[in-house]
C-alpha cells in the first residue's frame, strides 16, 4: 500500500471556471472544515507560499506550502498544479484540470506523510484521506 491517493471529479462546468475555483485560497478556506489558508487574497502561482491552518479547539496545525507548477487550461490543453507540502504534513500535490465533453475532470493526486503518523499506518491515513479530501474537492469545484 502507499501513501499517495486519487481523487477524481467531474463537474458541468468550463475548466477555466473550475481551474479559479482551484487555485483560490479564500475558497479553500471557505469549503475545508476547520480550515483557514493564509495569505487570503491569492490565486496559485508559481513560488507562492502559504499555510493552512487547520484548527481543533485549542490544537493546531500549521501546514506550510509551496506552489511549484501553476499553469492553467488553454484549449486542448489541461491546467496543471503541483504544490508542495513540507511541514508539519510533507508530501506532494499533483492535479490536473481537462476540459472534457461533459464539462471538466479534476484528478487530483496527493501524498501524505504526516511525521506524527507511523509509516506502516499511513496508507491507512491515505484512504481517510482519499475520503475526507474527495468531500472537500467535491465542494470546493463545484
Amino acid at each position: 500500500m502507499s501513501d499517495t491517493f486519487e481523487v477524481r471529479i467531474r463537474v458541468p462546468e468550463a475548466a477555466d471556471v473550475v481551474w479559479e475555483r482551484l487555485t483560490d485560497l479564500d475558497r479553500h478556506s471557505d469549503t475545508i472544515p476547520l480550515t483557514k489558508v493564509v495569505p487570503s487574497g491569492e490565486h496559485m502561482r508559481p513560488g507562492l507560499r502559504f499555510v493552512g491552518e487547520t484548527r481543533l479547539g485549542p490544537v493546531c496545525m500549521a501546514d506550510r506550502m509551496v506552489v511549484q507548477r501553476a499553469d492553467p487550461p488553454t484549449g486542448r490543453h489541461p491546467g496543471r498544479l503541483e504544490v508542495e507540502k513540507f511541514g508539519p504534513v510533507a508530501g506532494t500535490v499533483q492535479a490536473t484540470v481537462e476540459q472534457v465533453p461533459t464539462g471538466t475532470l479534476v484528478v487530483w493526486r496527493q501524498s501524505l506523510r504526516p511525521a506524527w503518523l507511523p509509516s506502516f499506518l499511513r496508507p491507512a491515513g491515505a484512504v481517510v484521506a482519499r475520503i475526507a479530501y474527495g468531500m472537500g474537492l467535491r465542494q470546493l469545484v463545484s
